[in-house]
């Protein structure tokens, strides 16, 4: 789990905070279709804050939570040039110390397949169903086996950053025999005149749909949508490459 440190200032330049934009412009939608309106929102694994902040922008009172303390920091000082009250606090996902205080609970962007066993899926799911008042909304992604062992290894070698400043390149593989698929970054980062290279390795997990609706039911969670397409919402075929769900908390 010792992941998003050195590659944090990565992270926040390139193009993955897009994503949790893109979740905040499809959120309300969702939202109504399930005649939800949260006035309290934990966004889990919640990177540099983009998503938590969009919400906060929106008269939502946001918290955000995350492992990765640098990840963290960036989060802060993002939430105090955008003029938003916002708690980020450092813990873990499979151990949440929140009990019904959200209206909604969210985790996207992959962060549940960095758990790398369905108990720590179920110890994540059972943190999100205690943070939840009665009724309450967990909503998250994941991404699928297939897309761990097919969309990813269709580019294994790729540079996804390449400026004046800063170069970030990915090496991907894939354990059939563990569903287990490893991520190599190395990144160069120009710092007034010298350049600093980090190197980290992301391990992350692939679920089966039946493993992740086991660790969804026996958290006290009752599902109630799953897409393979967010936008169509849609149910999942054999080449998704993505999962969503929508769960409520059980009374």
């Amino acid at each position: 789990m010792n992941t998003y440190q050195s590659f944090a200032p990565f992270y926040a330049r390139g193009p993955y905070p897009d994503y949790s934009l893109r979740m905040a412009e499809l959120l309300p939608e969702i939202l109504n279709k399930f005649r939800a309106s949260p006035s309290t929102i934990l966004d889990m694994a919640c990177g540099e804050g983009s998503f938590a902040i969009a919400m906060a922008k929106r008269g939502i009172q946001a918290t955000g939570v995350d492992l990765s303390l640098p990840m963290l920091q960036i989060a802060k000082e993002k939430a105090k040039e955008e003029q938003v009250e916002i708690r980020f606090i450092n813990q873990d996902l499979r151990s949440l110390s929140f009990k019904s205080e959200f209206d909604l609970v969210t985790c996207w962007y992959d962060s549940l397949n960095y758990l790398l066993t369905t108990e720590d899926l179920l110890g994540a799911f059972s943190g999100a169903s205690r943070a939840l008042k009665d009724d309450g909304l967990f909503i998250f992604d994941l991404n699928t086996i297939y897309a761990l062992s097919v969309i990813w290894q269709q580019e294994p070698c790729a540079i996804e950053q390449d400026l004046p400043d800063i170069l970030e390149i990915h090496r991907k593989s894939f354990d059939n025999d563990t569903n287990n698929a490893t991520l190599k970054i190395t990144g160069l980062l120009k710092e007034q005149e010298s350049w600093k290279r980090i190197d980290e390795t992301h391990i992350v997990h692939g679920f089966t749909l039946d493993e992740i609706r086991e660790c969804v039911e026996r958290a006290g969670l009752n599902e109630i949508a799953c897409w393979g397409s967010i936008l169509k919402m849609t149910e999942p075929v054999s080449d998704s490459g993505k999962v969503w769900f929508v769960t409520r908390k059980r009374v």
